[in-house]
């Protein structure tokens, strides 16, 4: 299959990769039994949620450059162009207003430009259904197809760049990073699912955009509301990804790890609490504010026991040392079925000195 090439590049220094896995059969947007208590004014439909919009006068609007594509799983891949995230209000006769904008993602040669509707400070989702976001998920076309009756024609006359047809969106911001996931099926220019014989399974794709350099506008908001959240309280089974950059002795050096684990999932009131073991990648607990019915932001100040994944330059041995880490922006997102759990760390002194990280957990219920 081929993947996007046309991202952001030279993020060493945050530790974000291009990093792209698909989900054959995955569950999108699905509605679960068992949501907490928790903040947003409205619930969950296919296109996300349905409702009144809120009124997201404080939205930290703006540019976020520094994007890098994290897709669950897979082969790594670095990224080969900037990319910037753009957040624009829509402004109509009675004059402009940040709870409904237009997001603008530039990559290269490549645009797409998709509308969300806040649901709190810190969070937004797809204004309605049938967006798509264009991009290299995969060529499609350029050669014959088969049609009805025995005859044959051309598809289209050159490769296209797929489109992702979004049947979820999740944006949220937290400290000046904004953390998009999108799901949906992959369709070629003529709108059939997939594109045969390279490309995505027709079943969805999952992916995560993280863009880390603000334009000063704002940090988002952790502010708890009061409805049903999609969140399901119980044990889930994790893969993570955790990508690295260490700073060693005037030296620098990184790594892309894999690894596994079990994440349990509580609620009380508007807050969640995650907690995560068993994997090398990461361990600990996270606290998190609901900010939405798909969405929670982290509270601030936190910590998480994160793997040393980089290498010793002066002794040319991988240092696998567990050091606790600051979080410096994290995201905890829901499809209403499986968890989307991100993180950035950062490290000092110890046995990892000045490690950067990203962790990406992708998480499905236990059983």
């Amino acid at each position: 299959m081929n993947i996007p090439r046309e991202l952001a590049s030279g993020l060493s220094e945050k530790a974000l990769r291009f990093l792209p896995v698909v989900l054959a059969g995955m569950a999108i947007g699905a509605a679960a039994c068992g949501g907490i208590d928790s903040s947003s004014s409205k619930q969950g439909d296919s296109s996300n949620d349905a409702g009144l919009a809120y009124d997201a006068g404080s939205f930290p609007l703006g540019a976020y450059s520094g994007c890098q594509w994290l897709l669950t799983g897979g082969t790594f891949e670095s990224a080969s162009s900037p990319a910037t995230l753009t957040l624009a209000p829509i402004c109509g006769a009675s004059g402009c207003t940040s709870s409904s904008m237009v997001a603008s993602f530039q990559s290269g040669q490549t645009t797409t430009t998709f509308t969300l509707r806040a649901t709190s400070d810190s969070s937004a989702t797809l204004s309605g259904p049938g967006q798509g976001f264009s991009g290299e998920w995969a060529f499609c076309g350029g050669g014959a197809i088969q049609l009805d009756g025995g005859g044959v024609a051309i598809a289209d006359p050159a490769p296209t760049e797929a489109t992702l047809s979004m049947t979820f969106a999740e944006l949220t911001v937290d400290q000046g990073v904004a953390f998009l996931q999108l799901e949906g099926p992959v369709v070629d220019i003529q709108g059939s699912p997939g594109c045969n014989p390279d490309g995505p399974p027709s079943a969805g794709l999952s992916a995560l955009l993280v863009c880390d350099v603000s334009s000063g506008n704002g940090v988002g908001h952790a502010q708890a509301t009061t409805t049903t959240s999609r969140f399901v309280t119980g044990a889930y089974d994790c893969n993570s990804t955790a990508d690295s950059v260490v700073s060693y002795q005037g030296e620098e050096d990184g790594s892309t790890i894999g690894g596994s684990g079990t994440l349990t999932l509580t609620a009380n009131g508007p807050s969640l609490e995650a907690v995560y073991s068993g994997d090398a990648n990461a361990s600990g607990t996270l606290d998190f504010v609901v900010t939405s019915d798909s969405s929670a932001n982290p509270v601030s100040g936190q910590t998480i026991t994160v793997g040393c994944g980089a290498f010793d330059p002066t002794t040319s041995m991988q240092v696998n040392a567990p050091t606790p880490g600051e979080v410096t922006a994290a995201a905890l997102t829901t499809d209403g079925t499986s968890l989307y759990l991100t993180f950035l760390s950062k490290t000092s002194g110890g046995a990892c000195p000045d490690q950067t990280a990203s962790t990406v957990l992708v998480c499905t219920p236990k059983g």
